[in-house]
């Protein structure tokens, strides 16, 4: 056995080198609370327009531009200054500093410097190749000839890869190659769009790709122009031309068919470039994209994952076909075809504890008194789940609940004769108490109220005349199965209805669907009386979808909504308590976790900033809610860990220490109490792979999945650095069709040793909650802050909400 990932080493950095020049950064505003979005704003600006790689380092705290030192490029910055994002306007001061730096060098700031001219070298050498494309700065490439015999009638595939360079943990550089897809129509949009169809493409907030010649880039539209393509004009450096002339040009006189006889009042579409200028784009050269969460592409995505032995050759590939012949300067950069083999560690799994002091494990050392195989570790936590000896973990009479309903549905299979009375059944199995769950039922108009917004302010309404404002409480909220069919303005509704429902009347709201129960339920006709039945079938599958929908509504909307938790870690982490962080359109999340998790705390807090927290909200959720954990602890909390999803910010920082200083001198912490700092990205920028293959054999020539290359165990870990590693929190105990996606950690700064917090990481990933009988990729912290900011963070048109209310009032 071997394992081995998909990060291939450069084999001649001592060819590579480069002279880089100092310009010091004047009238950036280093206290300010924009100062690191400034930074990006300013390199990502400057590199765009000065099509080379730019990077801003610190010196005694003073910042300084690093350009390669090149006339041209000089001569190209803004002698008049720069605008930031926020506030600053900067000026480039030349040190007239040129400094050599050889791409062995262990200096952690030429470190810097050498990955950023590597992946800009990368990128623009991709760019050559005319056999590829991307969509836009940063992205994958893609080949430019969909795959054969695959995709749809409508939607072809693109096989593509993301390329990363990445600091090796034994020193050096090395490319870090994965396998993606993207979706595209196989049809342009119409010659002539009509406003409405513009207006879908709106809503839909659909991205398009607009194939100008050889250059294919993905756009956003902004607007429909009242000009066709004949009409509207534009700058070029050789002077005023329509969008019709400049189409011709860059096509050279030879256009495809449907262009050759496209009319001059063809349909413009506006877009803005990375400048943000506006610039016209013909109608009939764009394609729609689609995410993987389309409906229109939703089947097509599962069936073209891709497993461990075709991810591995793929790889391979793009490094031998593409990746080959780059060049730093005038030197070729010579890649190794074989991927680095790094050193691993694996952690075993945590115990886990249910209801009535039921402990399950699967590692040798466990001290349960149930124990299985891991690849049996999900069957049997649901298993105890619905067993009415076990149950939840938490357990306590139901606070207020209502349940609201479409028309439709209610009238037919949706009430207590049926759906209703089976969710009941579950949820009381599930979590026995006194009373039980018994929601308020309150059926809503989706028979005369069919747009998005009107069901939504329809559901509001019903909701306030039974609400109590005194209690609040929480609600499970149905919707009509036709806003499925659109996903976007299907997140808008969710979004309102649950941010309404919270501010108005302080319950809690979770969201289901009707697709499925429609697909189950059939009905027949008994005496002139209608009764519903799940269809039955030879194989059962009616039944089994049911019920699995079942469970999952009862667990996820119903008690896991209620802050009720299946089960707890038997086995404890190393700090004693662990915060997830996260921001979400001006929703912050915070998600407090004890070192059992038997108690589990989320909150949440308007934010002023979309993207980061001030310090002093920071402050204040920090210290208000660590002194209630301080106050029922039975031991000192002297080890705290934060998990920001994403980015922690400097304004974060400081509120994190400033809370952590005041609950040390008001004896709240001991005083040898301390904290670390980590990042746990969604996306990590470099696609890190492993696989375990299992004895040699040609890759060249075995086209078929042999099954000698599987995914890593779960628990499986790596550090690429001291401050970067990985933890695989999904693996082949969990059978997928797909490849395995270690989760990124980057550690910010802190006390604690880095093995140990992924490892807590890796057990808090065994809370699983949403889905107890499969695996999860994000450790509880992340994974229930971001379900509680998701709708809540979500765009809606409140403007137009509201005036929809005062109108019906």
């Amino acid at each position: 056995m071997m394992n081995e990932s998909n990060i291939f080493p450069i084999e001649n950095l001592s060819a590579l080198s480069a002279h880089y020049r100092l310009l010091e950064v004047i009238g950036l505003n280093s206290t300010g609370d924009d100062y690191d979005i400034n930074i990006q704003y300013i390199t990502k600006r400057l590199a765009f327009s000065l099509k080379h790689p730019v990077i801003i380092i610190h010196r005694n705290n003073t910042p300084f531009l690093v350009v390669k030192d090149e006339a041209k490029i000089l001569e190209a910055l803004p002698e008049d200054g720069l605008e930031a994002k926020y506030g600053d306007y900067v000026y480039f001061k030349d040190t007239n500093e040129v400094r050599f730096v050889d791409f062995q060098s262990q200096d952690p700031t030429e470190q810097e410097i050498i990955l950023r001219f590597l992946q800009f070298d990368l990128s623009g050498e991709i760019r050559k190749d005319l056999r590829l494309w991307q969509p836009r700065s940063g992205d994958a490439f893609y080949n430019r000839e969909p795959v054969r015999d695959a995709g749809s009638k409508d939607v072809a595939i693109y096989n593509g890869f993301i390329p990363r360079v990445v600091a090796l943990p034994s020193g050096g550089y090395g490319i870090c190659v994965d396998i993606t897809k993207k979706y595209m129509s196989k049809f342009p949009l119409n010659t002539h769009m009509s406003n409405e169809e513009f207006n879908r493409l709106k809503r839909q907030k659909r991205r398009l790709v607009y194939r100008y010649g050889k250059s294919w880039f993905e756009i956003k539209p902004d607007e429909l122009s009242q000009l066709g393509i004949s009409k509207y004009r534009f700058k070029r450096e050789s002077g005023s031309v329509t969008l019709l002339e400049d189409i011709r040009n860059a096509y050279n006189g030879s256009m495809p068919p449907h262009l050759a006889k496209i009319p001059d009042s063809a349909s413009v579409l506006i877009y803005r470039n990375n400048e943000k200028q506006p610039k016209g784009a013909v109608a009939a050269m764009c394609y729609a994209t689609y995410d993987t969460g389309d409906r229109e592409v939703s089947m097509l995505h599962r069936e073209s994952i891709i497993p461990p032995y075709f991810r591995r050759k793929y790889s391979r590939t793009v490094v031998s076909r593409h990746l080959s012949k780059l060049k730093h300067g005038d030197t070729i950069i010579q890649i190794s075809l074989n991927p680095l083999s790094p050193d691993l560690g694996i952690f075993e799994y945590p115990d886990l504890q249910f209801k009535n002091d039921i402990i399950l494990g699967s590692s040798p050392a466990s001290k349960a008194n149930i124990r299985v195989a891991k690849d049996k570790l999900g069957i049997e936590r649901k298993k105890l789940l619905l067993s009415s000896k076990v149950g939840f973990y938490t357990n306590s009479p139901f606070e207020r609940q209502y349940m609201l309903i479409p028309e439709t549905i209610f009238n037919s299979f949706g009430n207590e004769k049926y759906f209703i009375k089976d969710l009941k059944k579950q949820v009381n199995t599930m979590h026995p108490t006194t009373e039980g769950w018994n929601p308020i039922l309150i059926p809503y108009d989706n028979r005369n109220k069919t747009n998005p917004l009107e069901i939504g302010l329809e559901i509001i309404s019903k909701l306030g005349k039974k609400a109590d404002l005194m209690r609040g409480g929480y609600a499970v909220v149905i919707l009509p199965g036709h806003l499925e069919k659109n996903k976007k303005m299907h997140d808008e509704t969710a979004a309102m209805v649950v941010s309404e429902s919270l501010n108005e009347y302080n319950i809690r709201a979770s969201i289901m669907h009707t697709r499925i129960l429609e697909t189950c339920y059939g009905h027949e006709e008994i005496n002139g009386e209608i009764k519903y039945y799940i269809k039955r079938v030879a194989n059962k599958k009616f039944e089994r979808l049911y019920q699995g929908y079942l469970f999952g509504v009862a667990v996820n909307q119903v008690l896991l909504n209620n802050e009720r938790w299946p089960f707890i870690l038997s086995t404890p982490l190393h700090s004693d308590l662990v915060i997830g962080i996260d921001v979400k359109q001006h929703i912050a999340g915070f998600t407090f976790v004890d070192k059992f998790s038997k108690n589990i705390l989320p909150a949440w807090d308007k934010s002023q900033n979309k993207e980061k927290l001030s310090q002093d909200q920071v402050n204040r959720i920090l210290v208000e809610n660590i002194s209630k954990f301080a106050e029922f602890s039975s031991e000192p909390i002297r080890k705290i860990t934060f998990h920001r999803d994403g980015r922690v910010f400097q304004t974060e920082k400081e509120g994190i220490e400033s809370a952590i200083n005041f609950l040390i001198k008001t004896e709240v912490l001991p005083t040898d109490a301390s904290y670390t700092i980590i990042e746990i990205p969604k996306n990590s920028k470099v696609p890190f792979r492993l696989f375990e293959v299992m004895g040699t054999f040609n890759i060249w020539k075995e086209n078929k999945d042999n099954g000698k290359v599987l995914n890593p165990m779960m628990g499986t870990y790596t550090l690429l650095n001291e401050k970067e590693g990985y933890v695989c929190t999904t693996g082949r105990e969990f059978k997928k069709t797909g490849t395995s996606k270690p989760l990124y950690v980057k550690y910010v700064s802190g006390t604690m040793p880095f093995k140990e917090i992924l490892e807590d990481i890796y057990f808090l990933s065994h809370l699983a909650y949403t889905k107890p009988d499969d695996c999860s990729r994000n450790p509880v912290t992340i994974k229930m802050t971001d379900r509680r900011i998701n709708l809540l963070g979500s765009e809606y048109n409140t403007q137009k909400a509201s005036l929809l209310k005062s109108l019906n009032h």
